[in-house]
């Protein structure tokens, strides 16, 4: 935190209005968050429990590295920066890491640069890493302007047609189609959805594949080594931080239900698993999807057939660079415009990692999946 001391005058009238989060001041930030994003449909106390287990009861909690709040002198709380230590690894040696959570500013406040000095602040910490994967264009100007960059090999998003006809109806009604248009098409578009996914020739065929085989957090914690070893920068779980991780990821139901698959080859090797929210009458998003070069096609695969089978129109995640070949190959469409990932760090070896794709960096840890609707 800044001080009087550290950087003179300036600096210490941004300290006197920004200081650590505390528990006590979780309905302040409540009453805030229901003032930025007014057409959140959760209650105070469910908002209250969230802020409570994201930020004060997460395994990582580390008071060295606390969450922010900005308050002019005398008014209630009106901004607010979420943080949450991770641990991770560079090349073996441990690094002290964080993830920016729900960033948010009252509109109606006088200071227009609460935002920046907020960002200023989460900066200047003690940590080696800062990053986060749900970033609005307004998020990336400030950390941008303030030495932050966008990992842009982690900013494409994949979405793998399934029931194509019925995406595209369902991206019409999205746009204002009427009622009884609706009603004529959706039969012709079920119609054409079920022989292009039969025909073997089309790019939406299925083909059968093994039944989804869930597993535990025992059993990841064990594998991930071995898939992650490839990557200079990877997270470092225990089985404590791990399962909570998984627990928070499978009460999130904003996005449908988690599920989670094994996949092995014919010799009955695990070859990788994937993580997703099922939509079965939308689009399901994968959560984290973990693979090698050589089985990276059977993973998707297996994937793609169950959530069509489950009813999805289709599937959609974030890119690992790694496997761009891949999913382009499984006639993936390419979007650069969903969230951001940030990165900033004082580590030059930290930011090129990250720049150059060598990172295991998927959903699960970051913070897409813990933001709540509209925030």
């Amino acid at each position: 935190m800044l001080t009087k001391t550290d950087c003179g005058p300036a600096a210490y009238a941004v300290a006197t209005r920004i200081r650590p989060f505390s528990p006590k001041d979780i309905p302040e930030v409540v009453d805030l968050h229901k003032r930025v994003f007014p057409g959140n449909p959760f209650s105070s106390s469910e908002l209250e429990i969230h802020f409570r287990l994201l930020f004060f009861e997460n395994p990582w909690y580390d008071a060295d590295l606390p969450s922010l709040v900005y308050q002019e002198q005398g008014e209630k709380i009106c901004g607010f920066y979420g943080v949450i230590p991770r641990r991770m690894r560079m090349q073996g040696r441990p690094i002290r890491a964080v993830v920016s959570s729900q960033f948010m500013v009252d509109p109606s406040v006088r200071n227009r640069l609460a935002a920046v000095e907020l960002q200023r602040t989460f900066f200047a910490g003690p940590q080696d890493l800062s990053f986060t994967d749900g970033a609005n264009d307004a998020s990336r100007r400030i950390w941008e302007g303030l030495g932050g960059l966008t990992a842009f090999p982690y900013g494409v998003h994949w979405t793998r047609l399934l029931r194509p006809a019925r995406y595209f109806l369902d991206r019409w009604e999205d746009r204002g189609l009427s009622s009884a248009t609706r009603l004529c098409l959706r039969p012709l578009s079920a119609l054409t959805d079920f022989f292009v996914a039969r025909k073997h020739k089309s790019p939406f065929h299925q083909s059968e594949q093994s039944p989804e085989e869930d597993f535990s957090c025992e059993t990841l914690l064990e594998h991930l080594p071995r898939f992650a070893v490839t990557k200079s920068l990877c997270p470092d779980y225990d089985e404590s931080s791990l399962r909570w991780l998984l627990q928070q990821a499978s009460e999130k139901q904003w996005h449908g239900k988690l599920r989670k698959a094994l996949v092995r080859n014919e010799a009955g090797q695990i070859v990788g698993w994937y993580m997703y929210y099922l939509n079965p009458n939308g689009i399901s998003q994968v959560l984290q999807l973990v693979a090698t070069r050589n089985s990276i096609r059977r993973v998707l695969d297996q994937l793609f057939f169950h959530a069509w089978r489950s009813g999805s129109f289709a599937v959609s995640g974030r890119m690992d660079p790694e496997f761009a070949t891949a999913f382009s190959e499984e006639r993936c469409l390419f979007s650069f415009s969903g969230p951001r990932m940030l990165v900033h760090s004082r580590h030059a070896d930290l930011r090129e990692v990250i720049q150059r794709g060598d990172a295991f960096l998927t959903r699960l840890e970051g913070e897409w999946w813990m933001r709540l609707q509209g925030g």
